[in-house]
């Protein structure tokens, strides 16, 4: 039977300091804290003890947990978030993995030892078995822009990804294009596969065989959007417009376009997805599809304070946003009906 002591032996600290962090009577380094937590969950030292401990007391802090600063959706949803956060009286640690599992679960270790009230997740990979420590100490969890997680239900605030490409695609197919190029995102992420059967149903209804040759998988960069841009435009049959599951690729694909001489829309229309501000002003501006970010932030952190205040557990529940399209200059200048 797991004791005390046995605890610090396996964290490598004093039994002092295991004391310290299960009562919360010593400000203890968040390192030494995650590995003290990390003990117990190991050795099952008196789980419910510790959940009543961590939860004693709202500290009005929320974590946030995205995949990459680097990519200008995530930094977006950050400050929505955060926004949203603020105006309850809460303040956000951000939490940006750099696409790595690794990161992303030394985070939530990270984010037990601050005693945060809540997550707030997006994960290209996480499952159930990774985000147990926060659920077994009661720690409210909602996943955004994702409606499901392996292996566990959470709360979710969603975009209808389907929808969105479906829309995106139609929208291609109605200005006359009947080859249309698709730059998809991580194959794990769990949006990848919704907005790819969009792509293939709005083909399939208007009569058009799917091809795989017009299908490449980025990277949400900008430079995964110009490698594959290229590739597509330098093909037998280069596509007459190009769908990328982000802006940023859609960006990197009208790149391509101006390395090669092409005239957007004339030559080569494009779309992307998320809504960026910026997308106003590339040139041409860039059509794409529009996710409401700040009312999907508003959402979450509404389902997240409803989890931390809540007196008795309830069913998960999913919120699905639809996305707006903004069709600019990338797409409405191509002549309607070219084979």
């Amino acid at each position: 039977m797991a004791t005390i002591r046995t605890v610090a032996d396996l964290a490598g600290v004093s039994t002092a300091t295991v004391s310290h962090v299960i009562n919360e009577t010593r400000v203890v380094s968040a390192t030494t804290a995650a590995r003290v937590l990390d003990a117990m969950e190991q050795l099952h030292y008196h789980p419910d003890v510790v959940a009543r401990s961590l939860r004693r007391r709202e500290t009005l802090t929320l974590g946030l947990l995205v995949p990459s600063v680097e990519i200008p959706f995530f930094a977006v949803v950050a400050e929505d978030v955060e926004a949203a956060a603020n105006d309850a009286g809460y303040s956000v640690i951000l939490c940006n993995s750099g696409w790595s599992l690794d990161r992303e679960r030394q985070y939530i270790h990270n984010l037990i030892a601050r005693r945060v009230d809540g997550l707030l997740c997006i994960s290209m990979d996480m499952t159930a078995e990774h985000i147990a420590p926060l659920l077994r100490r009661n720690t409210p969890v909602v996943l955004f822009d994702e409606g499901t997680m392996p292996g566990i239900e959470l709360d979710a605030v969603e975009i209808d990804n389907f929808q969105g490409a479906y829309d995106a695609v139609a929208h291609l197919l109605a200005l006359g294009h009947r080859r249309i190029g698709c730059i998809t995102g991580i194959e794990t992420s769990p949006l990848n596969d919704a907005r790819i059967r969009g792509y293939q149903q709005a083909l399939d209804q208007a009569g058009i065989p799917f091809d795989a040759g017009l299908l490449a998988e980025g990277d949400y960069s900008a430079a995964s959007g110009l490698t594959h841009g290229r590739a597509l435009l330098q093909s037998t049959e280069p596509p007459t417009a190009v769908f990328a599951f982000n802006d940023l690729m859609a960006m990197g694909v009208m790149q391509a376009a101006h390395e090669g001489a092409l005239r957007i829309p004339a030559d080569l229309a494009v779309i992307g997805f998320d809504g960026l501000p910026l997308t106003a002003f590339t040139s041409p501006p860039l059509s794409t599809i529009e996710q409401p970010v700040a009312a999907m932030s508003a959402a979450a952190i509404a389902m997240l304070l409803d989890r931390i205040r809540a007196t008795a557990p309830s069913e998960p529940r999913t919120k699905t946003f639809q996305a707006t399209l903004r069709a600019r200059a990338s797409t409405v200048g191509y002549p309607s009906g070219v084979a």
